[in-house]
Order: C-alpha cells, then structure tokens, then sequence
C-alpha cells in the first residue's frame, strides 16, 4: 500500500511542479535576409525563473550572448528585449559569412536547446572576366556568347536583342534565351547589333550586360530606282542603299568615273544603322551636261561594288504664236511616249554633248495650260 502512495505523490509532485519548467515557446525560425540589411533571430522561452538563455554560433561553436549581456566581440551582434519572454539575437549589416545555424539555449538540466536558421540572399552580379564582351566575326561563321553570374540564389540568366527583334536558335526564332550559353549558327548579317544577357535570382535589383556582336560582311549597293528626271535648274536627290560592315567608304562619279566632290553643284551625305546605311547625292541646278548615269561606288576592307542610275532632264517650253501652241496642243497626247523615248536616248548615248543648240526639247504642259486651249474639232 506505501508503494501506491509514494507513486502517486511523486505523480502529483511531477503534475505541480514539472509545468513550472522553462520551455520554449514554437519551433525554430528559418530566416532569410539580403546582404548588407539587418537580421533578427527571435527565441521565445516561457518560465524561465532563474535560468539563462544564451546565444551560439552552431558551426563554430561561439558564444555569442548569454542573458543580456553580448559576448562575443564582433560589434555587429547584440541582443535586444522587445517582449519578456522573447530574446531577440541582432546581426546588422548582415554578411554572406553570416549565414547557418544558430542555436538558443537554456541551461536547465538536462539543457534544452533550440536551432534557427539565416538564410543570407545575395542580389546577382555578372561577371565580367567569365562572359563575353565585344565580338567580332564574318558573316557565315558560327558564333558562341558567355555569360557569367554570381550571387544566392545561383542567378538564371536570360538572353535578348537590344532591340527585342528575333533570334535564331537551334532551329527556331524566339525574342528571350535562358541559358548561360548563347549559340547561333551560320550568322547572317542581320544578327549584327547589341544583346542583352540578364542575370536574375528573385533578388533585386537584376542585372544585365550589353554585349556587341560584329558582324563583318562585303558591301552590297542597291538603287531601286533606274531612271529619273528633272527639270532643267532644279534639283535632284539620288539615293543609294547600302549593306556594310565594317563602314564602307562610299562616293560618286558621273560617265567618266571621276569622284564627285562636295560643292556648290553635288552634296554627298552618308547615314548609318548598325550594318546598314543609305548615301544620297543632290545635283544642283540639273543642266543638259548632268544627264546620264551616275554610280554609286561602295567598298570596305571585304570588298567592292556599285550600281548606278540614269539621270534625265525634262524642258517646259512657253509657246509665242498661236499656230504653234495649236500643234503642240495636238501631240500633247503623245507627251509621255516622247519623255520615254528621250530618256532611251540619253541613256544610249552616253554623251550630254550630242546635243546641238536647234535640238528639239519635249514640251511638258501644266493641266491649266491644256484647258486654255482652243483646238480644233478632229475631222
């Protein structure tokens, strides 16, 4: 019978007095911070009586705090008490180095410990020694592009023109790229320009790196236009489009070849795009002397070319006697066929000297000019 009574005393001693023990409040905390902020580990322990909580460095096995007082001499570690049972361990300026367990502990016996966790994000960073910068290769070759990032978690990087136009992959056009490897195949000319690779790892801010690829290539010329015409003391533009890398040295000549220089008479202009450019020639004050063929002369280190265009010349006559504004009026219907075949001529001809001074010009009348017109009925 004094068995029974001593167990359940002792149970009774265990109901009153065991409750009392210190014990933590929830479980550990995963905590996870950025670089260069401030991190806070909260422990909460009900009941402590007498007992002291301490904090510790898991991996190195440090002391950092024990009751309010700190420890360790790093200056970046404190303790604070917002709420009395909680002991709130302090990291400012938080470093990569902080990251891992900490442990809290209070030394009941047996001691009874609890383990949080900090979790230190780094934003990403490219790196420039391990990716790509400027890149230079022939139109046709195969071309690979790097690049490399750092930071917690590891960044994914992603690929895009500057200009968000298309690219050929393995295959297949798409605007973006994900991979740190950029590889394209059989490189035309259009792919020259900048691209953008991205590093992103759910920490901002992300970051990119422009990288040029150059794509050199032997210069194209094309004048769309073969023919055009002016009126004698004006002006015509000719223009000339262009596909070079690199740059190409562009200029013009008239029949004999000879480079036509900027002045009173031509002005040569040059605009560029990326591998792309358009030359203009403006012809001052057209003469009989600036008819026939003009060529656009393009080179660069890869090679050469030229394409050309006829110039023409159109003449308005003003009529002095009635019988000869008559005929004129009769033929104005065949005006075009003769601006076609005199334009032929020119361009046969090749010679602005042909001309003497009784040649007959075409004659090229206002729509006002054909109203006023009194003709005759056709028979």
């Amino acid at each position: 019978m004094s068995v029974y009574k001593f167990i359940i005393l002792a149970f009774l001693f265990y109901i009153i007095y065991a409750k009392d023990e210190p014990k933590f409040l929830g479980p550990g905390t995963n905590v996870t911070v950025v670089v260069g902020r401030d991190a806070s580990l909260i422990c909460k322990v009900e009941n402590l009586h007498n007992y002291k909580v301490a904090w510790l460095r898991v991996d190195t096995q440090t002391i950092l705090t024990i009751g309010p007082h700190v420890i360790t001499k790093n200056h970046r570690v404190g303790i604070t008490r917002g709420d009395p049972q909680a002991w709130t361990l302090t990291l400012r300026d938080v470093r990569l180095s902080d990251g891992g367990n900490y442990m809290c502990q209070v030394n009941t016996d047996p001691m009874i410990t609890q383990t949080h966790q900090l979790q230190v994000f780094v934003p990403p960073d490219i790196v420039d020694s391990g990716s790509s910068s400027e890149v230079i290769i022939h139109e046709g070759d195969d071309v690979a592009l790097h690049c490399s990032a750092s930071g917690t978690p590891l960044p994914t990087i992603t690929w895009r023109r500057e200009d968000s136009t298309e690219m050929r992959i393995e295959g297949q056009n798409v605007t973006k790229w994900r991979g740190v490897w950029l590889n394209m195949t059989s490189v035309g000319r259009e792919v020259n320009g900048a691209f953008l690779c991205i590093a992103t790892n759910g920490v901002p801010p992300s970051v990119s790196k422009r990288i040029l690829l150059h794509v050199l290539c032997a210069p194209t010329a094309n004048i769309s236009q073969k023919m055009i015409g002016g009126y004698i003391g004006d002006s015509i533009l000719l223009q000339c489009r262009i596909e070079a890398n690199p740059t190409p040295n562009v200029y013009w000549s008239h029949i004999d070849e000879n480079k036509l220089l900027n002045n009173s008479k031509y002005q040569t202009s040059i605009t560029s795009n990326s591998y792309k450019h358009t030359a203009t020639l403006k012809i001052n004050n057209v003469s009989r002397n600036d008819i026939g063929p003009y060529y656009c002369h393009v080179e660069n280190s890869l090679g050469s070319t030229l394409d050309d265009i006829t110039v023409y010349t159109l003449v308005t006559t003003t009529l002095k006697s009635t019988t000869n504004l008559m005929e004129t009026a009769v033929s104005a219907s065949t005006v075009s066929t003769t601006i076609e075949s005199y334009a032929e001529l020119e361009m046969k001809e090749n010679n602005p000297n042909h001309f003497s001074e009784e040649d007959n010009f075409v004659a090229v009348l206002s729509q006002h000019q054909m109203q006023s017109l009194d003709l005759p009925p056709s028979s």
